[in-house]
């Protein structure tokens, strides 16, 4: 007679932990065991490395993990006496699964000089390799589609495979980074691309508004095989301020001739977590 209710209380029990949400399920590493079943199961955010530091994305940066968001940003270039250009562009990252992840950027509005156009879209799709508390490696394709104008410095397609790391290093600190080769096509050369950033998470999450306070410094590197090598550092600041919405803010300033490229970029996003 006991054994009915106890089955029936374990269907129960089934039942609710099928319906939590990812959020509330227990996050597992990945390694290479069980790749196949991990492509169509739920994602499921990973939390923050032994240290503390968090998985969020930085401006100027790669991200060798996974993330559920939407972004809303804006950038100021200061071209010297060559041009000036503003762009507002929009991002949307969604996890598949806990191995696959797909994302769009979509340059809604930019200007050159005052001439302003819709910019090209890029499209990326991720596949998570290795994800531990402490470090996510994954490998990409990110496909940039002409929808823009060539008078803006749009108009192009390109093909960017690489590869993304992301780990904890202590004391609140994470290192990330990716190499890359960009094939574009309209006569354009192709780029070796590399990044990597480092920075420091101080504060909890719920300080809001100045939860998961990050201070990082970002460094990238273009190397056409025909043409100047283009190389920068983008400090940059990152807070919480409350309902899992994020303040981004940013410089970025060549190292190489900035007579080639420009003097400064200013950048502030919103990042929104859902």
């Amino acid at each position: 007679m006991l054994c009915r209710p106890l089955f029936q209380a374990a269907l129960g029990l089934l039942a609710a932990t099928a319906a939590l949400p990812a959020q509330a399920q227990e996050w597992t590493p990945l390694g290479g065991e069980s790749f196949g079943t991990e492509l169509t199961a739920k994602w499921i955010p990973v939390p923050n490395g032994e240290s503390g530091a968090p998985r969020q994305g930085w401006l100027g940066t790669a991200d060798g993990f996974f993330t559920r968001e939407v972004h809303l940003a804006y950038d100021y270039v200061d071209g010297g006496d060559s041009f000036d250009s503003h762009r507002i562009l929009g991002r949307f990252h969604l996890p598949v699964s806990r191995r696959l992840w797909i994302g769009a950027e979509v340059p809604f509005y930019q200007t050159v000089n005052g001439d302003g156009d819709f910019g090209d879209i890029t499209v990326t799709g991720q596949v998570m390799l290795h994800e531990s508390r402490n470090a996510s490696l994954n490998f990409g394709n990110a496909f940039r589609i002409p929808t823009g104008s060539s008078a803006q410095g749009n108009d192009v397609f390109a093909w960017q495979p690489q590869l993304n790391l992301w780990t904890d290093i202590g004391k609140g600190f994470s290192l990330r980074g990716r190499v890359a080769w960009e094939f574009p096509d309209s006569g354009i050369s192709d780029a070796f691309i590399a990044n990597v950033s480092i920075g420091q998470t101080t504060t909890g999450h719920d300080e809001t508004p100045f939860g998961d306070f990050t201070w990082y410094v970002a460094g990238n590197l273009r190397a056409p095989t025909d043409g100047d090598t283009f190389v920068s550092i983008t400090p940059g600041l990152r807070t919480h301020v409350g309902s899992n919405l994020f303040l981004l803010t940013g410089v970025e300033l060549p190292l190489t001739s900035r007579r080639d490229s420009f003097s400064q970029r200013w950048v502030v996003q919103l990042v929104k977590g859902f």
